[in-house]
């Protein structure tokens, strides 16, 4: 980050009184770099200035996918913090520019870090978080249609218009379809026993139709502010989709991505695996927020883990066949030998979701 791009930025805020020496750097990601913006009589801000090289490519300017972006995360902020007082930031604003992009939003506060948690902090934290996703999701959203938000040119739609059991229908059919491509490859795991707990798992799951909400497919640690009596959300990836399935895609993401990405270079520096017993306590919180005493929804949410380990699975295989990987891929994901050990993670768990009691499996893990 040139020192002009920041000033720069500094400069179109129109801030009063605002030095350079009243701003400093307090992260990066794979798209931004995030600065404090610190004020005397008024909360402090974030600035967060947009990359001009992300994944070792140059980025093109592209305000419509910019714009859905931003809008994205506004419209996300105003409904969170609907459902839970100021989970997100109550200020949100972006700036476009092909020289210049940024986003300005207020100081969430600092939290803490995750290897300083106690056992009973995360699990505090994550029951805080299943709660509060659970009004989240029973929100109807304020945009229209399923999959993948787009700016249309007057206002964010989703890209996907039709009726909500045929999309869901669609949707078992598709992870029936990527059960085929695992089963019928050249990989070696207990075909009988993973094809036929997946397949009588969609047949009880294609009664129960669930919810489109607006959901946040960006759970990680590095987006949730850790206050132990205010937890906060920032910097949201929004996307229209089924309620239960992303509840299930938290508890996924907290019990096995995460440990099984920290040897990939975009996740090494968070020392997600060092930790895996706090994330599971926080996952385990938010089941226990977002489902209480509800067995019913208890299964539901382990069959939706299963699936996203399916999909996983799926996704490997699928990158493994690639000829070459891309930079992106690399850094997410790691070289071939990481992706094909990360393969076998996936089907070893697969094999024992499909062995184990659903209603102990959990429990063994401490919920």
């Amino acid at each position: 980050m040139k020192d002009d791009d920041l000033k720069n930025a500094i400069e179109k805020l129109e801030l009063e009184n605002i030095k350079m020496e009243h701003v400093s750097k307090i992260g990066e990601g794979a798209w931004h770099n995030v600065y404090k913006i610190e004020r005397n009589l008024e909360k402090d801000l974030v600035l967060r200035i947009r990359k001009k090289i992300a994944y070792g490519q140059l980025q093109a300017y592209k305000e419509i996918d910019l714009i859905t972006e931003y809008e994205s995360s506004k419209v996300y902020y105003q409904q969170a913090n609907q459902c839970s007082f100021n989970i997100c930031p109550s200020v949100f604003d972006y700036f476009l520019e092909e020289s210049s992009v940024f986003t300005v939003e207020c100081f969430m506060g600092k939290g803490k870090i995750l290897q300083c948690l106690s056992d009973s902090e995360a699990f505090t934290i994550g029951k805080e978080l299943g709660e509060f996703f659970k009004v989240m999701h029973r929100k109807n959203p304020d945009i229209q249609g399923f999959g993948n938000i787009i700016w249309n040119g007057k206002y964010l739609e989703g890209k996907v218009k039709q009726e909500t059991n045929y999309i869901w229908q669609k949707d078992n059919d598709f992870y029936l379809c990527i059960l085929n491509s695992l089963t019928t490859s050249d990989l070696t795991f207990n075909r009988e026993i993973v094809e036929n707990k997946i397949v009588n798992l969609i047949e009880n799951r294609r009664k129960n139709v669930q919810k489109i909400s607006l959901v946040n497919q960006d759970v990680t640690p590095e987006n949730i502010i850790f206050n132990i009596d205010n937890v906060s959300l920032i910097d949201p990836f929004p996307r229209l989709d089924f309620d239960l399935k992303y509840a299930g895609y938290f508890v996924f993401s907290y019990k096995f991505l995460l440990p099984a990405y920290s040897n990939a270079s975009r996740y090494r520096k968070h020392a997600y695996n060092q930790n895996s017993s706090i994330l599971n306590r926080i996952a385990d919180g938010f089941m226990n927020g977002y489902i209480s005493d509800n067995e019913n929804l208890y299964k539901c949410l382990l069959d939706e883990y299963i699936l996203w380990i399916l999909l996983e699975a799926y996704e490997h295989y699928e990158t493994l066949i690639e000829s070459e990987l891309d930079p992106k891929t690399l850094q997410q994901m790691g070289d071939k030998d990481m992706i094909k050990n990360r393969l076998t993670l996936c089907l070893n768990e697969l094999e024992n979701l499909s062995l184990d009691n659903s209603f102990t499996f959990f429990n063994k893990r401490g919920f």
